[in-house]
């Protein structure tokens, strides 16, 4: 016989004894596999069905078949949510500050932190009631309005406002229309923007009006200044002028008042004639 042939038989007599070998396994574990149906509320263990601990403990000695289980509370940060056959407890998660996490609910001996987010983040992945990371919600900025709130699990949805009104506020929820000056009675002054309202001001002259007035009103400075000069001119000459030259000009208008009548009525009377000391500044009358 050839060696190839050799060697295929010592194959299939080698698989034929371990087939045979597995079959004597199952049929002799049939029997303990049907004794380890344990009851709730209790655990296998080293062939024997022992108590389970409450929740909140843990095993520290299996059951006998004259013993029971013993059990041993949880420590500080650790827990057991169910009734188990644990030798030791869970440790309590932490919630990283660099998820942007925060405690929501703290561990006890019988239940599991909870993280959550800050005011003012959203969820960004949620495993049941729990968070495992946060991200900031997205704030509307004035020119927006919040579209849908944020929730504890779900972002903010911003909308720019339409045209004609505006939101000055960061997380406005609505948009406020302009201000309609003309039904205000007044004028727009300052048209309104996606972030500000219209300005609105009080009718009055026009640009065009108040420019003339302004031109007015430079050009008149000068003239009413001069008119001032030249009164206070003519006080201060009155104010130097002496006595006996008020007297000779009151004088010289009577003189000048008689001529004129004199010559109206055509006559030679005799005029009088004023004469003036030089020195005294004082007149006389005298007739031609």
């Amino acid at each position: 016989m050839s060696s190839g042939g050799r060697s295929g038989q010592a194959l299939r007599s080698v698989l034929r004894s371990m087939l045979r070998i597995f079959v004597i396994f199952l049929i002799t574990q049939l029997p303990h596999l049907e004794a380890l149906q344990c009851d709730p509320g209790e655990y296998e263990i080293n062939g024997e069905c022992c108590p389970l601990c409450s929740a909140g403990s843990r095993v520290v000695k299996h059951c006998k078949p004259s013993t029971s289980t013993t059990c041993m509370p949880c420590v500080d940060d650790t827990y057991t949510e169910h009734p188990n056959g644990l030798t030791e407890c869970m440790r309590c998660k932490i919630c990283e500050a660099g998820a942007r996490l925060m405690v929501k609910e703290k561990c006890t001996y019988t239940k599991n932190t909870v993280c959550g987010c800050a005011p003012g983040d959203f969820c960004r992945h949620p495993a049941g009631g729990d968070c495992e990371m946060c991200s900031a919600s997205t704030v509307c900025f004035p020119g927006f309005m919040v579209k849908e709130p944020g929730t504890e699990f779900r972002d903010n949805i911003c909308e720019v406002c339409p045209d004609g009104t505006f939101s000055a506020n960061n997380m406005s929820h609505t948009c406020q229309p302009w201000t309609k000056c003309e039904e205000e009675g007044m004028t727009e002054g300052k048209v309104g923007t996606a972030t500000s309202d219209a300005v609105c001001v009080k009718r009055g002259l026009s640009v065009t009006g108040m420019a003339l007035i302004i031109v007015f009103l430079v050009l008149s400075v000068p003239a009413v200044a001069g008119a001032v000069y030249f009164l206070w001119k003519r006080k201060k000459r009155k104010d130097e002028r002496t006595p006996a030259q008020d007297i000779g000009d009151e004088l010289n208008e009577e003189v000048l008042e008689n001529l004129i009548q004199t010559r109206k009525e055509g006559t030679d009377a005799a005029l009088p004639v004023q004469e003036t000391t030089k020195n005294s500044g004082t007149s006389t009358l005298h007739s031609i």
